[in-house]
């Protein structure tokens, strides 16, 4: 078996002050609203804001298939990183976005990294990348996550 590609990395400008992206991308309850594959999510337990330890619940829909994952944040300081570990049994994945001034707007990069590896992970990965995605799931999430900054951008610019 070739090897798979772990981590998948967009960048996008944004014609908003580095507060609006992060106030928009740490709104877990909003990310529905820009991503193809997340139709939603929602806090659980006591902590209910961005911060490190918060939990919340993920929606997501590929074709007919529907699942949700549990996520917990696990970096978050205000116009620079919102960051979270997702699992789905086990943990699955780290996604993140990071922010940068950049003259009168923001530099965003959103990151993905699997972390689904070892016996018989990399196998259980292999398989869910087929029925998920027709495909590697770097290379779909790759896709997805410049579908998600471009849509971000939108909402952010025209506001």
């Amino acid at each position: 078996m070739s090897a798979r590609r772990r981590t998948a990395v967009v960048t996008e400008s944004i014609a908003a002050s580095p507060e609006a992206v992060w106030q928009a991308v740490a709104d877990v309850t909003r990310i529905g609203e820009w991503s193809p594959e997340c139709t939603g999510c929602h806090w659980v337990g006591p902590v209910q804001e961005p911060r490190p330890g918060a939990q919340f619940v993920g929606s997501n829909r590929k074709g007919a298939v529907h699942w949700n994952t549990r996520c917990t944040v696990t970096h978050s300081q205000p116009r620079k990183v919102f960051a979270w570990r997702v699992r789905f049994g086990i943990s699955v994945a780290e996604w993140s976005y990071r922010l940068v001034a950049a003259g009168d707007g923001t530099r965003v990069e959103q990151s993905w990294r699997d972390l689904r590896t070892g016996f018989p992970w990399r196998y259980v990965a292999r398989i869910g990348d087929r029925l998920l995605s027709n495909g590697a799931r770097a290379e779909h999430n790759e896709a997805n996550m410049r579908a998600t900054l471009s849509a971000l951008k939108r909402s952010l610019e025209f506001r």
